[in-house]
């Protein structure tokens, strides 16, 4: 069924929020079959232009597509060129986290180990990483749409043997991901919408993370990346602007994130980090646990397992 181009325009994100998390949910369950339906529905709705490509933040004018030529783009020319002074610096590097890659704990690392050190994040720049990697932070720098006027982040990834990434869309179709292989061992591969890729050391890719895209490491070495996102070419520069501009501070997005979460006060003493709930999260459990004459409740496997005095 075909959809006038503007069809999207009429959906709210909270509308696309809805449909990507039944999707999700879908996948996860691995109805696959299940999951495709739900999307080609939501391509017919105008939600969104293509199945694979689900972002809630949408811009319904920009072209489905999943992978583009790196040569159309003038930095990775430039990051190609860089590759030696980087890969330089990281041969220092033996271990990740002492080198302040922390673990990327997120719901879509279906098994084994993912760290990445962040040096950007929506214009934000960490000055830490920056100092532990100055040759690559140098070189972040002189690609300023990808560090200061970022749209997302710039960060270098550390996958480990047996990972798997598990299928999933990135938030927003207004920008392009690119990764510089810098250690690419025999067994990494990304899949991108119906496209397979595979990195090569000193060489660039870059693609729509908001088309569907899954990751797998069957090799026997870390694979490490050099990951930036820039604004999508086809951007209208008013609207390139406009999105920039409506980016929110560090800070306000940890803020929001623990306000969110009924997160009073966050502390981390010794490597341990320990949180206070707000007034209305304490009430509530505070009166659960009353109630089952329990001291204490942890999480497990997704259940509640209860301790009683």
């Amino acid at each position: 069924m075909s959809t006038p181009l503007n069809a999207g325009i009429r959906r709210t994100t909270d509308t696309r929020r809805h449909y990507r998390a039944l999707i999700d949910a879908l996948l996860a369950e691995g109805d696959r079959q299940a999951a495709r339906a739900c999307a080609e529905l939501a391509v017919a709705q105008g939600i969104w232009r293509h199945p694979d490509q689900r972002p809630e933040h949408y811009v319904p004018s920009l072209e489905p597509c999943p992978v583009f030529d790196p040569a159309q783009f003038w930095f990775t020319a430039y990051l190609a060129e860089s590759y030696p002074r980087i890969r330089a610096e990281l041969d220092a590097v033996t271990a990740a986290s002492p080198a302040g890659f922390l673990p990327v704990e997120e719901p879509l690392l279906d098994r084994g180990r993912w760290e990445q050190v962040t040096f950007y994040e929506a214009g934000h720049r960490f000055a830490d990483a920056c100092a532990r990697f100055p040759v690559t932070a140098s070189v972040i720098e002189g690609i300023p749409e990808a560090g200061s006027a970022g749209p997302g982040v710039a960060t270098l990834s550390w996958l480990y043997p047996g990972t798997h990434i598990r299928p999933h869309c990135g938030g927003s179709n207004a920008r392009h991901r690119v990764h510089l292989g810098l250690r690419v061992p025999e067994g990494p591969r990304i899949r991108v919408g119906d496209r397979t890729l595979r990195w090569q050391e000193g060489a660039c890719l870059v693609f729509d993370d908001s088309f569907e895209h899954e990751v797998w490491h069957e090799g026997t070495e870390p694979r490490v990346v050099l990951l930036l996102d820039v604004s999508h070419h086809a951007l209208d520069p008013g609207l390139r602007d406009w999105i920039l501009s409506a980016r929110s501070a560090f800070d306000a997005r940890i803020g929001s994130y623990m306000s969110e979460r009924g997160i009073q006060r966050a502390e981390l003493t010794e490597g341990t980090l320990r949180l206070t709930a707000d007034r209305g999260v304490t009430s509530r459990v505070t009166r659960h646990l009353r109630e089952n004459n329990a001291s204490a409740i942890e999480l497990r496997d997704g259940k509640a397992r209860y301790e009683h005095p």
